[in-house]
């Protein structure tokens, strides 16, 4: 299983794109997620219904899930480690804040931390 975190970005949604193919040629499905600090959300709920079509079209297996957590690259990393994901794809940059340029960008951090690879699209 390949999993991939978006958060509705145009890029994120070319890391959706790369995922779904990448698993279709690795005969491998995709765990789509997306880091909410609440559940329930109308956008992280089309984020997903996203993934989803994006797969489909693809031709590729998808499971689809929204996470809990108020750090994000951290519930990226648990989500895959539970999950036991072959490998984490996700965009080189989201939405942009101000404050990602402070702290880091969460791909930067997930790219620290993974103990599985992870495949960046830019």
């Amino acid at each position: 299983m390949i999993l991939v975190s978006t958060d509705g970005s145009d890029l994120s949604e070319k890391a959706v794109e790369t995922a779904a193919k990448l698993a279709k040629n690795l005969d491998t499905s995709v765990l789509g997620i997306t880091v909410v600090k609440v559940k329930g959300g109308e956008k992280a709920q089309r984020t997903l219904e996203d993934v989803q079509e994006v797969c489909k079209r693809v031709g590729t297996p998808c499971q689809v899930e929204e996470v809990v957590g108020n750090a994000v690259p951290d519930a990226i990393l648990k989500t895959a480690q539970e999950r036991d994901v072959r490998f984490i794809v996700m965009a080189s940059r989201g939405l942009g804040t101000l404050g990602s340029l402070f702290i880091g960008s969460s791909t930067q951090q997930v790219l620290a931390k993974a103990d599985r690879p992870v495949l960046v699209v830019r």
